[in-house]
């Protein structure tokens, strides 16, 4: 969900009708994050597809009731950055189910949101090198 999706999820607009999160397509993505959450078999990454969706579907709710502005820093430090770190691990885990020689540390835990920017740009440039 990188880039024109996060966007998208996120609507910075306001509230738009065919946007994921604020408008008529929340049921449809709701649906592909259930669909997330059935097919891992980690019951840890299960439980925070669940509560990603639960908070989405809280927000959305308080959104629509008051008809306020979302918030998009709490959108953003509740649903986004956790939906990313679920996208990160979710494609770790079927890296490793799918390659014979996988070289995906077993034992990786998420980078801290604090080293995600420095951590990317060490990637970035690593990759440049090359």
């Amino acid at each position: 969900m990188a880039g024109g999706g996060l966007d998208r999820f996120l609507n910075q607009g306001g509230l738009d009708p065919t946007a994921p999160f604020s408008g008529n397509d929340f049921v449809d993505w709701s649906d592909r994050l259930r669909d997330v959450e059935e097919i891992v078999d980690d019951p840890e990454l299960r439980a925070e597809a669940a509560r990603i969706r639960d908070e989405a579907r809280e927000i959305r709710r308080e959104i629509l009731d008051t008809s306020a502005p979302p918030q998009w820093d709490i959108i953003k430090q509740r649903i986004a950055r956790p939906l990313t770190q679920l996208q990160n691990r979710v494609a770790e885990e079927l890296l490793k189910r799918t390659k014979d020689d996988a070289r995906v540390p077993i034992d990786k835990d998420p980078v801290p949101v604090q080293y995600e920017n420095a951590v990317r740009r060490y990637y970035e440039r690593l990759g440049s090198s090359e």
